[in-house]
């Protein structure tokens, strides 16, 4: 009886972290999942939030991308496309570019790598952080 209720519990607690990050678009950390996610499950743990994190994206249902000196962030977009990131205020953005172009490049000038995937991150000011900037 014990292990049928951790399991229910583990399932809603999945649920409900897959469910923060699909209706985000803010592309969260995992202490912003666990804020959203107290909300429905008030005893949910920071260390539960990390480790189903790790397990949806090890599935392949949401993507972390990581973030040179910042927390790993949680993406509801699962396909390679890269982001940028707001180096004041720490906002994190999709951006649209080519990533074959990049990857082609890479290939080019790699000298006998295989490389698979990209992980491209640019950074900067954001809109509302260079407009408090003039």
């Amino acid at each position: 009886m014990q292990a049928e209720c951790a399991a229910k519990r583990n399932t809603r607690q999945k649920a409900a972290i897959e469910a923060a990050v699909l209706s985000s678009s803010d592309h969260p950390t995992a202490l912003t999942v666990c804020e959203r996610v107290r909300e429905s499950v008030p005893g949910i743990s920071l260390g539960t939030v990390y480790r189903v994190l790790g397990t949806l994206a090890r599935e392949g249902r949401v993507r972390e991308i990581f973030l040179p000196d910042a927390p790993s962030r949680f993406d509801k977009t699962t396909c390679t496309h890269a982001h940028f990131m707001c180096v004041r205020c720490g906002k994190v953005s999709d951006v649209s570019v080519d990533e074959g172009e990049f990857l082609r490049h890479a290939k080019q000038t790699c000298d006998g790598c295989e490389i698979s995937e990209a992980e491209i991150v640019f950074k900067g000011l954001c809109a509302e952080c260079k407009e408090e900037n003039l």
